[in-house]
């Protein structure tokens, strides 16, 4: 995951076993039951039932999915994974003084969810940790000034908070892990 706060994560990975749920993390596609998912916000529950196949098609963003491994047809959460950009203002001053005055590369996490059902036993954390080496592997062939995480509430936002992402000044929904924390 990301810097400091990567060793925190792993801590808390390795206690997500304990549980002793089983998840696979895949594409989006037509296999998957989307019309039972229900996380308990409504924009992302219309997101998955309606648009995610929509953004597949359109390629404007990949859309992965967590299913248990006893239920292949079964989503337990989704997050998705587009290019965005955010401009040097929007930035912490300590941060943009050493970076150009153009709107910057990121990899964008516009979407993150988990089924009531799997809520509170680490799923979140699983999803986050498979989005961010996707990142960094992207980064390689792809300029990425960082991960940026739009919250869809102040729960998500203090979620991202814990494994090192920084809030952008004036913006309590998006939040910034920037690259230089990214593992190499």
């Amino acid at each position: 995951l990301l810097g400091a706060p990567r060793e925190r994560a792993l801590e808390e990975l390795a206690g997500v076993a304990a549980y002793g749920a089983a998840y696979r993390v895949r594409p989006f596609d037509a296999a998957v039951d989307v019309m039972s998912f229900h996380c308990g916000q409504s924009a992302l529950d219309e997101y998955i039932h309606r648009y995610a196949s929509q953004d597949v098609r359109r390629n404007v963003a990949r859309v992965l999915v967590a299913r248990p491994d006893q239920d292949s047809r079964r989503r337990a959460g989704f997050f998705t994974l587009s290019a965005g950009s955010v401009g040097c203002s929007d930035l912490s001053k300590s941060l943009a003084r050493r970076l150009p005055r153009y709107p910057l590369p990121v990899a964008l996490i516009g979407r993150l969810a988990v089924e009531s059902e799997f809520q509170r036993k680490g799923l979140g954390l699983i999803l986050l940790a498979d989005a961010c080496p996707k990142v960094v592997q992207a980064s390689a062939v792809l300029a990425v000034a960082g991960i940026v995480e739009d919250a869809k509430d102040e729960f998500a936002a203090a979620f991202c908070a814990r494994f090192g992402f920084v809030r952008l000044p004036g913006r309590s929904d998006r939040l910034l892990s920037p690259a230089k924390a990214l593992p190499a």
